[in-house]
């Protein structure tokens, strides 16, 4: 028996990766910052959209935990969060004291349900402790339903936190992934859509905010 494995998103790479890779090396360029990643942030940013803006970070998990930071995430809060997900995301809610609530995929598109996202927040509402955020995650290059999911939220003051890891490319409506939320998140791990081998990046519409994480 074969092993045949689909892997989630198999490394491409060509000459011209391996030309950009040494080039880097032979500038002295190798870390932490250099006009290459000032390039690809611009690049992801012009790619998002106007007014958009980006910081490379060290992997997605990291921009998840500063996403969460940023918004003024901490003890005692609770975060709604996608249940079919890798565990870097409910795990960065944990990394700043809040909760993770687990809220169940619609089975037709394996994203975040809207309608239980809309029950757990009334709930909440109701008991006077609405949740500090959500966190949507596009799974396998598929977006969650980001007009349902903001029309529950916005009313109530409830960013929306976009884990866009696994689908930079791929558009909603038209908009492009990791402009969809309040916070976008990318990640640019061995496994993603495109890979720096490590990595990830936040992004958002808000200069300011976009400042203080870096």
């Amino acid at each position: 028996m074969t092993d045949e494995r689909i892997l989630l998103s198999p490394p491409d790479v060509d000459e011209r990766d391996r030309a950009a890779l040494l080039a880097a090396f032979d500038s002295g360029w190798i870390a932490p910052v250099g006009p290459d990643v000032a390039g690809f942030e611009a690049d992801v940013a012009q790619r998002l959209g106007p007014g958009w803006h980006a910081a490379a970070l060290s992997s997605g998990t990291a921009g998840l935990h500063l996403a969460l930071r940023l918004l003024g995430v901490g003890s005692g809060d609770e975060v709604l969060v996608a249940t079919l997900t890798f565990a870097a995301t409910a795990n960065a809610v944990r990394y700043v004291g809040a909760t993770p609530v687990l809220v169940d995929a619609d089975p037709e598109t394996w994203q975040i349900d809207p309608d239980l996202v809309a029950e757990a927040v009334e709930s909440r509402v109701r008991a006077g402790r609405p949740p500090a955020a959500v966190i949507a995650v596009d799974l396998y290059g598929q977006c969650a339903d980001y007009d349902r999911l903001t029309a529950v939220c916005k009313p109530h003051g409830i960013p929306v936190i976009e884990d866009a890891a696994e689908a930079l490319g791929a558009t909603y409506k038209g908009r492009p992934a990791g402009a969809l939320g309040d916070v976008g998140v990318l990640s640019f791990n061995g496994n993603k859509i495109i890979t720096t081998s490590g990595g990830g990046m936040l992004v958002a519409d808000d200069a300011d905010l976009v400042g203080r994480a870096r």
